[in-house]
């Protein structure tokens, strides 16, 4: 039911009473009985339009009060009872009818004012429902664009950094190990422990200072050998139960082991990092570094030129087939881990051609060239296995449709370039996806 305010009460009260003031004081003194529209009608209108039906018809009562109110004329002797009555009660009759009419159409204005207002609060919530869910999932985009841009970068530096290594064996990466880790992590201070004989003795170190505290041997009795060695644990400060074991002794810490046999060579330990880098993604990046430097230490079976773990042409941008074999697994295991696609496009010219060298070289160059055109960071570019003749390029971060616009503008653009040296589109071309290789045919001329 709807409730009637005092301070309409009051204002109906107000305005009839000043009509009855200026009747007293200016006119007869009958409370206009004789005037039509009587000025208690434009009262009724009022409210009516202003508040309503229920408010119309509370003034029209109240009018009706102030009108017959010791006020009631004499029944003449002409007017029988009926006739009276109408006689009497013809105003208020009037006042009420309008009230109900004009106020119901007031109190239906209002009700659709009502409900448009509900309807405008709920688009309201509804919109910053959804304007919060856009922020979220703008969030999200943001944050796998972090963290896929983190996975290139991250693999495009481990890639340069092999670039730039004139190693070509276990030796010569142990003696560039820190150097790497510090170019990954960005870390000031690092360190490197060979396991020997059940105990973890620092072999090297970068940044350390002559007085520094940190521990050059952990025995097999300390926790933290237990958890690198045994649990074979990557550590880092940003867990509780982490901090404890590291004991002020690293902000990370964590295994290399082989991927193949499980033998671990050591431990890779940082002792300071920028604490703007120290993330949940840097603890990732290194359990990736460690995994990718256990590919690397696994020895090959003999130290002959096709076992090399890099050589080749680097300044063509061409690594061998066994660097490729062993960062495929680095990839693979990537991937598994962060939901990211690794493709390598297979290049095979066919068989019963013979491939000269210096035509393999300008493969090589025009294949690099392209690569480096098409895309904007620098491809990955092996020799196959095939006398040399196949190349692999592989692209990280990247779906297996856009893999094979590439490859189809790759193939395209070298019929351009040696279409005067050999046919190109008797070349094969096939997609892997970091696991079973999918053919995709001879290579299209177009």
């Amino acid at each position: 039911m709807k409730k009637i305010k005092v301070p309409f009460l009051m204002e109906i009260v107000f305005l009839l009473a000043m009509v009855l003031v200026v009747d007293h004081t200016f006119f007869a003194g009958d409370r206009f009985w004789g005037v039509h529209p009587h000025p208690f009608f434009f009262i009724v209108l009022l409210v009516s339009v202003q508040y309503g039906a229920v408010e119309g018809l509370v003034s029209a009562l109240l009018a009706s009060t102030a009108l017959l109110s010791g006020n009631i004329p004499e029944q003449n002797f002409t007017q029988d009872l009926y006739e009276y009555s109408i006689h009497i009660g013809h105003q208020p009759i009037i006042w009420s009818v309008s009230a109900i009419l004009i106020g119901g159409f007031r109190d239906r204005y209002i009700e659709e004012q009502r409900d448009l207002g509900k309807k405008l609060i709920h688009s309201q919530k509804q919109v910053q429902v959804f304007s919060k869910a856009c922020e979220i999932s703008d969030m999200e985009r943001k944050r796998l664009e972090t963290h896929v841009s983190g996975q290139s970068s991250f693999l495009l530096s481990l890639h340069q950094t092999a670039l730039d290594m004139d190693a070509v064996g276990p030796e010569q990466i142990l003696d560039n190990i820190l150097e790497i880790t510090q170019r990954v992590t960005k870390s000031e201070k690092c360190s490197w422990y060979v396991l020997d004989n059940s105990v973890l003795e620092t072999s090297s170190q970068l940044g350390w200072e002559i007085d520094e505290s940190y521990s050059r041997v952990f025995t097999a009795l300390s926790p933290l050998f237990q958890e690198i060695i045994g649990n074979k644990r990557t550590l880092a400060i940003t867990n509780k139960e982490d901090e404890i074991i590291l004991d002020n002794q690293g902000v990370m810490a964590g295994p290399i082991t082989s991927p193949n046999t499980g033998k671990v060579y050591g431990m890779l330990k940082i002792e300071r990092l920028n604490f703007v880098s120290l993330n949940v993604k840097s603890v990732q990046t290194f359990k990736q570094l460690c995994d990718w430097m256990g590919t690397l230490l696994d020895p090959a079976p003999t130290l002959s030129k096709e076992n090399m773990v890099i050589s080749a042409n680097p300044s063509r941008g061409l690594f061998s087939n066994n660097y490729f074999e062993r960062l495929s697994e680095f990839l693979t295991l990537a991937a598994d881990k962060n939901e990211f696609g690794n493709q390598s496009i297979i290049i095979c010219p066919p068989q019963e051609v013979y491939i000269t060298e210096h035509l393999h070289q300008d493969l090589e160059i025009s294949i690099n060239e392209i690569m480096h055109t098409l895309l904007d960071e620098k491809a990955l570019f092996f020799s196959g296995q095939k006398n040399n003749s196949e190349f692999i390029v592989v692209l990280n971060n990247m779906s297996l449709e856009k893999a094979k616009e590439i490859s189809t503008q790759l193939m395209a653009s070298l019929e351009e370039r040696l279409s005067n040296k050999i046919d190109i589109s008797e070349f094969s071309v096939a997609i892997k996806s970091m696991g079973e290789r999918s053919d995709l045919g001879t290579a299209s001329s177009q």
